[in-house]
Formats: structure tokens, C-alpha cells, sequence
């Protein structure tokens, strides 16, 4: 009964930090949740994506492809709830959350109750995925679905009911989001090996049959992915990613071997692509294994992690270690499998660059394994009464502490130093503008940040048709300019110098919402965290 209420109360706490003002921190939605968003609204209102393709399989938006079950999954909540950022947001909380869940379950396949209620603990107070379950992040519900693939695999001992539920999990996540798609091949010889080691006594024979229904199945449910993905552009954020890094690499090479004295032969065999990849691919890799990612500066692109602190709180570092040996002594195949599974999660990250908050999210949850059966290991070595007191008093007043300074940070600073990851320059001028749009007959919004139509449609929930019109049919100004208009707003730029603002260009009983780099203005939008100057503001009488 014990066990069972403080399994209660870990639940609630994950659900509590993932859930507690959803809606208004972080304070404004960002591109990829705007896009999501309208398209699931465009399916709901319309059955088509924006572009109007009907009920697609991937999604184009900002010149990329985007996995169906994120938008797919918010169509019906939009038809409950309407869209707005609780909805769009509300469906990540809910998974990051039975995430939570579905790992104690795992850690119950082979560990003893309380160290999997310590894993699920450690779990739920996780900076790392506490922060990516409040924004809609695909990554974190793909997770929900890798995990529970993983716990249905291992959970079937070759029953095939639950190789079936594995098999339709795994697609699930392939269909979420796409690092899966590069890591889960690896993945599943890695499971294909543990059931071999776990259930059936080594004897690959015994294991032909069940794993052949669960990769066939497999196979028929992920085709038209691999279709997609293949022929179909469902590859292109990777393949973007990585026409960066080859073109890192071209100058690399070219710059070591202007550097080098040695004869022409020599230089083409010690600085090729090839050994420029492996060195970068190298480095990458191993970044994610280090001590600034994982305990003290962690991911420092600010939309995806709070920045300055570790991906992991600092005090789990010296139990990580322990409950390696720990668990090596003492469950073999358990340990093992976990750190296969901590070297490959890097692999799709590393192979398009440095380590990733969003793409390195597959890392999650093993670590809490160890660090849970470092803590019971540390604490049943503990002898004396008194002794084990301190240590887990000290443990938890390191715990609340560090949970405290993380929530303080989330919430009262957070919010000024990232605003501007979050796209709130769109949103600015939009509450800007909406404040006074009685007093003008014309608003001009300049489209210098991008997602500016966009942000108006999500935040408006304007009419789809009408918004795709717009988008296809811009309007021109008397002096040539292009705009997208939607009602009495206009989006683009009326590219203001000193010698236009003279002519009267903006017309007259309008605002205009300019670009920082036009001529001076008495009024000027100004970014939270430094004050520079965002927007520059213009009106006519």
C-alpha cells in the first residue's frame, strides 16, 4: 500500500510539472507548434493540408516535411476544444506523462519496486523532458511510442499479442518523428539480441518464428513511410541538416590541405571527406557523452532547454557510475541492453551535428536506471542508521533545491532570455497591433521574422480558405510592394528609408509595423531580455 500511494504521488507530480500553466509559459507558441497547429486545423475545417493536398501523409510546411501523427493527433482535440495554445499543447502533456507511466512499468520487467519507483521518480523531475512536454514537440511523443514498443517487446517473452502491440508502437514513433526512422534498425537487432539472450536460452531457432511475424508486420505497416521517406521527401530535414555539414566538410578539407607541406598524395590521403566525416561524426558522438552536455551547460539553443545548466541535475552524476557496476553484477542482460541502448541513441544527431536537446531525446529515459540502482546500492552500503539518515536527508534537500532553482528559472526568467526563440516578435506585434486596430483602417505588419501570416492565422483561427487564398493571391501597392492581406492587415514590408517616409508612402490612417532597420521612430517594440530594437512603429492620421 506503501509503494502504491508514492507511485500515485510520483504520477501526479509528473503530470503537475508538465501540466501547470501550460497555456502561458512558454509564453507564445513557436513556428513548428504554429505549424502543426494550422494544419490539423486545415484538416479539421477542410480535409486537406494548407497546400490542399487531402489527408496526407507527411506534411509540407516552412520547406520541410513533417511526421502525420503529430497533426493528426490534434485534429481531434481541436474539434473538442477549438485551437488555442492549451489545446495544441495539451496532447505532448499528456504523453510526456504516460511516458512516465510506461517507464516504471518497464523498470518492473526487472528490477525490484523501489528502485523502479526511484527510475520513475528521477524520470518525472527530469529537466530535460520535463522542459520538451511543455511546447509540442514531436520528439516527446515519439519517445512515448519508442518506449512503449520497447516495454511490449520485452514484456511478450516471443508471445506474439505483444509483438504485435511492439510492432505497432515502433510505427507509431517512425510515424512521429524522424530521428527514430535512422536509429530503430539498430534498435531492433539490439532488442532482437536480448530477447535471444532473455527468452530464449541463446538458441536463436527458437526465436525465428515470433520475430518473423513482428518484422513482417512491421515491415507492412511502416511502407508507406519507407515510401515517403524515400521518394517522398519525409528525409528532407535530414537531408538539409545534412547538405550543411557537407559543405562543412568540403571547406575543411580544402582548408587542411592549403595548411599542409606535405606532397599532394599525402595531403588527398590525410584530409579527404572521408576523414573529415569520421573526425566530425567522431566529435558529435562523443559530445553527447560529455560532462558540459550532461551536467553543466547542456543544449544552449534556447528553445529546447533552458541553457547554462545541465541536461541532467549535477548530484545524479556519481550514481550514474555506481549503479552501472551495480547493475552489471547483478542483471547482466539488463545492463548491457541499457547501454546499447545509451551508445545508439546518439547516432541520428551525431550524424547531422553536435548534440541536440530534440534529436538526442531517445537517450531518455535509461540513465534513471542506473542512477536509481546507484542511490539503493549507495544506500544499502550505509551501515549505520544515522549515516543512511544524512544521505537521504542530504539527497533530498539536493533534489527540492535543485527542482526549485530549475521551476524559479522556468518561470521567471526563462520567459525574458528566450522570449525571442519562441517567436514572440511575431506575437508582439500582433498584440500590438490587435490593441489598436479600431483606430486604423490599413495595419501593416512587416514579414522580416519569419511566420508572420502564419502566427495571424493560428492566433486568429482565421478561415482556412480564406487564408489560403490570400497566401496564393498577394495584393500589390501603387509603388510595387507585395502583400499578403488578411482583413485590414497586411504582411510584408514597405521598406521605409528617409527619402520614402518623406513621399507619405504608408497610407493614410494606418499603422505600420516596421523592420528595425527602417528610419527612426518615436514608438519601437522592444525585445525582453536586451532591449534591442524589434520593431520600429509608424502611423498615419
Amino acid at each position: 500500500m506503501k509503494n502504491r500511494i508514492l507511485l500515485i504521488l510520483i504520477f501526479i507530480m509528473a503530470f503537475s510539472l508538465r501540466y501547470f500553466k501550460i497555456a502561458d509559459y512558454p509564453k507564445t507558441l513557436y513556428g513548428d507548434e504554429q505549424a502543426f497547429a494550422w494544419n490539423a486545423y486545415n484538416i479539421l475545417e477542410l480535409g486537406t493540408d494548407e497546400y490542399g493536398t487531402p489527408y496526407p501523409l507527411h506534411f509540407r510546411s516552412f520547406n520541410d516535411y513533417k511526421a502525420p501523427v503529430p497533426v493528426y493527433l490534434l485534429v481531434p482535440v481541436f474539434k473538442v476544444f477549438g485551437m488555442n495554445a492549451w489545446s495544441i499543447r495539451i496532447p505532448i502533456v499528456i504523453a510526456s506523462f504516460l511516458t512516465v507511466v510506461v517507464f516504471y512499468f518497464f523498470c518492473r520487467l526487472f528490477l525490484a519496486e523501489k528502485i523502479s519507483l526511484l527510475s520513475a521518480f528521477l524520470f518525472s523531475v527530469s529537466p530535460w523532458h520535463v522542459h520538451l512536454s511543455r511546447g509540442y514537440f514531436e520528439s516527446t511523443l515519439s519517445l512515448l511510442f519508442f518506449l512503449t514498443g520497447i516495454y511490449c517487446f520485452l514484456k511478450s517473452r516471443l508471445k506474439t499479442g505483444w509483438l504485435i502491440l511492439s510492432s505497432f508502437f515502433f510505427t507509431l514513433a517512425l510515424y512521429s518523428y524522424f530521428t527514430p526512422r535512422i536509429l530503430l534498425p539498430f534498435f531492433l537487432l539490439l532488442l532482437f539480441y536480448i530477447g535471444v539472450k532473455l527468452f530464449a536460452g541463446g538458441k536463436v531457432k527458437s526465436v525465428i518464428a515470433p520475430y518473423l511475424i513482428f518484422i513482417v508486420i512491421f515491415l507492412i505497416l511502416t511502407l508507406p513511410m519507407i515510401k515517403l521517406t524515400f521518394f517522398g521527401g519525409g528525409l528532407s530535414r535530414f537531408k538539409k541538416l545534412n547538405d550543411s555539414v557537407s559543405l562543412v566538410i568540403t571547406q575543411t578539407v580544402n582548408r587542411e590541405r592549403n595548411a599542409s607541406l606535405l606532397p599532394l598524395n599525402w595531403r588527398i590521403i590525410l584530409h579527404n571527406k572521408a576523414t573529415v566525416w569520421l573526425r566530425i561524426f567522431k566529435n558529435n558522438y562523443l559530445e553527447h557523452f560529455s560532462l558540459n552536455f550532461w551536467y553543466l551547460y547542456g543544449d544552449n539553443s534556447l528553445r529546447y532547454f533552458l541553457g547554462n545548466m545541465g541536461m541532467f541535475y549535477l548530484y545524479e552524476m556519481p550514481f550514474l557510475f555506481l549503479g552501472i557496476i551495480y547493475i552489471i553484477k547483478n542483471n547482466g542482460p539488463l545492463a548491457y541492453f541499457l547501454l546499447g541502448w545509451l551508445l545508439l541513441a546518439p547516432l541520428p544527431a551525431s550524424l547531422v551535428g553536435r548534440s541536440f536537446a530534440v534529436r538526442s531525446l531517445s537517450i531518455l529515459p535509461a540513465p534513471f536506471v542506473f542512477v536509481a540502482a546507484g542511490i539503493s546500492f549507495f544506500t544499502l552500503y550505509i551501515r549505520k542508521k544515522i549515516y543512511k539518515f544524512i544521505f537521504i536527508g542530504g539527497l533530498t534537500a539536493a533534489v527540492v533545491c535543485m527542482l526549485g532553482i530549475t521551476l524559479v528559472k522556468y518561470y521567471f526568467e526563462y520567459p525574458v532570455y528566450a522570449a525571442t526563440w519562441w517567436g514572440w516578435e511575431n506575437k508582439a506585434a500582433l498584440d500590438y497591433a490587435r490593441a489598436r486596430e479600431s483606430l486604423y483602417d490599413n495595419i501593416f505588419i512587416s514579414d522580416y521574422y519569419t511566420g508572420a501570416t502564419l502566427a495571424f492565422a493560428v492566433y486568429n483561427r482565421y478561415d482556412p480558405r480564406a487564408f489560403r487564398q490570400a497566401i496564393n493571391n498577394p495584393v500589390t501597392l501603387g509603388d510595387n510592394r507585395r502583400f499578403i492581406k488578411l482583413g485590414k492587415y497586411y504582411f510584408g514590408s514597405l521598406d521605409l528609408d528617409p527619402v520614402r517616409l518623406s513621399q507619405n508612402i504608408i497610407p493614410p490612417k494606418s499603422l505600420y509595423i516596421g523592420r528595425p532597420e527602417e528610419p527612426d521612430s518615436s514608438k519601437t517594440i522592444n525585445a525582453p531580455d536586451d532591449g534591442r530594437v524589434i520593431f520600429k512603429i509608424y502611423k498615419t492620421d
